[in-house]
């Protein structure tokens, strides 16, 4: 009997991806900018579909991501990743993991470009 494991960085399954978060506005909330660290970008395809999977920390718990949105510009990728917070929420302030799948950008872009400046930090992917 033989077995064996191996890891790709293809998955067709969302819900295999360890925290991930989505988008999430704050409406009426009250609200302060917040800060994201990356800490790795990797491309996946999740349903036959391109993406980068961006991991990282948020600085508590309580932190969200608003909007995330990408540009080129002088031959490189720009991903600008915005955060918040709900000031009046009482927060351990300990770093939080996170992961967020990015699928708005076309198999051209993602295969022409090995890294991408996200929040003005270059990371390869």
């Amino acid at each position: 009997m033989i077995t064996g494991c191996a890891s790709s960085q293809k998955s067709d399954n969302v819900k295999s991806l360890e925290n991930l978060v989505s988008i999430q506005e704050p409406g009426d909330e009250p609200h302060n900018p917040s800060k994201v660290y990356i800490d790795s970008v990797k491309k996946i395809t999740i349903n036959d579909s391109p993406g980068l999977l961006i991991s990282g920390t948020f600085p508590d718990a309580c932190t969200k991501i608003q909007q995330v949105t990408h540009h080129t510009s002088d031959n490189s990728l720009y991903i600008d990743i915005k955060a918040w917070r709900n000031p009046e929420q009482m927060c351990a302030q300990v770093l939080t993991p996170f992961s967020y799948l990015y699928h708005k950008m076309t198999e051209e872009e993602l295969s022409t470009y090995s890294k991408a400046i996200i929040n003005e930090r270059s990371y390869s992917f």
